[in-house]
């Protein structure tokens, strides 16, 4: 982690936001900065949430992508990364964006805005963000530490147990949540996400929760915090870019935009899947695969998901929805879980879940019944009983609306060996696999800097909450 040698975003954030804002105190004296004149949300917030959105919907996510089966990857390092040929190189990123820009950050802003009269406002908004980016990274990586990584006087931090982390992620989410029940809910500027709304970010927090009790499979818990999680679209923790430069750009179209030709969705398992199977005589996925398909190639043809100022939904309405589905059906409340994921097809029937590039297109999401899910039934052509039918319907819409976020990769670890007959299984990449990649290398600059850094077990190994 070298070191763990924080530095401030300032420079990320004329980076990834480089046309807002570049001469905005350019004759201040940096020297003359202290507690009582640090204007942290100014300074500190939006290069965290930057960070955090480029750890969410960035390279990663798209790494994720190839390897659950939605993209595929064309031409040179993108070819070589869909084969399952990853470097701990390509990993440095996420964890430097983690660890620097938000961990750290995290913990500078709410020290400086202690005495302020936000001070819980920024306390749980920057305890949120923390956790959001510790708990993809244990997700994606397994024991990584954290514990430790905050007090200067360690230089060497150790690596803590992906339950650990999840667990200690956990109370800060709750410790948000209180925090946000007794804060002044104030407009900030300077929160590209939500504004400060603190209502609309301890929705976030509670599917945050959600999403980590699934990772660990107790699906009660995860019940019980979707009911209080994100109940509607406008409540979705997301980020719109405003498309005014290059630093200021959807991501996927920036990838396009700067290696057209690396990386593409036509032909992909998710391509094929929209196109066949997905549809019967309730649904009608044509709409959904006109505004997922996009052009790898170049990035000014794109209008759909790839489009320049397309949001980037990092926790989003329709995962909630998904987790009150699956694990209400878990919890043999099997109507229930019908009736989220009917509220999800009446969302996507609206028209207002996705842009309809094309007038022709038809978009077709009718209400289930039970009997649609019974042998025989529309959804149901083999012998699973009523409630694995539905859960295997939950789980590949779970696949498709979590297009170009974690979520599928998240699933295929989570259901691949242990629940095979629900679980959305994409052919193998490489003709020489046998199992689908479990996680992501340790960056090698903390592989190099740190002697409490485990060998890494390479790609295929389960990470603790999967095997």
């Amino acid at each position: 982690m070298n070191k763990l040698k924080y530095i401030f975003l300032t420079a990320l954030f004329f980076t990834l936001f480089s046309c807002q804002g570049l001469v905005e105190g350019i004759n201040d004296n940096p020297n003359e900065i202290s507690s009582g004149n640090f204007d942290a949300g100014i300074l500190l917030l939006k290069g965290i949430e930057l960070a955090n959105i480029s750890n969410q919907a960035g390279h990663q996510t798209r790494i994720s992508g190839m390897w659950s089966g939605q993209t595929i990857g064309t031409a040179l390092l993108y070819k070589s990364i869909y084969e399952y040929n990853l470097s701990s190189e390509e990993t440095s990123n996420v964890w430097e964006h983690t660890y620097q820009g938000v961990v750290k950050q995290c913990r500078v802003l709410r020290a400086q805005t202690a005495d302020s009269p936000r001070a819980k406002q920024y306390a749980g908004i920057t305890k949120i963000i923390e956790a959001n980016a510790m708990g993809t990274l244990a997700s994606l990586f397994g024991d990584v530490p954290y514990s430790e990584v905050a007090n200067d006087d360690i230089l060497d931090p150790i690596f803590d147990s992906q339950k650990s982390v999840f667990s200690q992620v956990q109370t800060l989410l709750t410790e948000a949540i209180v925090d946000l029940s007794s804060a002044t809910n104030s407009a900030i500027s300077e929160d590209l996400y939500f504004s400060g709304d603190t209502q609309k970010w301890t929705k976030a927090a509670h599917t945050i929760k959600a999403r980590l009790f699934v990772y660990t499979r107790e699906y009660n818990n995860a019940y019980q915090e979707a009911l209080q999680g994100i109940s509607s679209a406008d409540d979705a923790l997301a980020y719109s870019p405003p498309n005014i430069g290059n630093g200021s750009l959807n991501l996927n179209y920036k990838m396009i935009n700067e290696r057209g030709g690396y990386w593409g969705f036509t032909d992909s398992y998710l391509d094929q899947l929209l196109k066949s199977s997905r549809n019967n005589a309730k649904t009608n996925e044509a709409a959904r695969l006109a505004y997922y398909s996009f052009d790898g190639n170049s990035a000014n043809k794109n209008t759909g998901i790839a489009a320049p100022d397309r949001k980037l939904v990092l926790v989003g309405y329709e995962e909630n929805l998904l987790i009150l589905a699956e694990c209400a059906v878990r919890g043999g409340k099997t109507a229930d879980g019908l009736g989220h994921l009917n509220t999800l097809r009446t969302y996507l029937a609206s028209g207002n879940a996705f842009t309809k590039l094309n007038a022709d297109d038809e978009l077709v999401y009718e209400n289930y019944e039970l009997s649609d899910f019974a042998s025989g039934g529309i959804e149901n052509s083999g012998n699973l009983t009523t409630e694995k039918a539905l859960l295997r319907e939950i789980i590949e819409e779970r696949y498709v609306s979590g297009f170009t976020q974690l979520m599928p990769f998240d699933d295929l670890r989570r259901l691949s060996s242990k629940e095979s007959d629900i679980a959305v299984l994409p052919p193998f990449n490489s003709n020489t696999a046998t199992k689908y990649p479990q996680r992501f290398i340790v960056s090698q600059t903390e592989l190099s800097a740190n002697p409490n850094a485990p060998s890494d077990p390479g790609i295929f190994a389960e990470t603790e909450v999967n095997r």
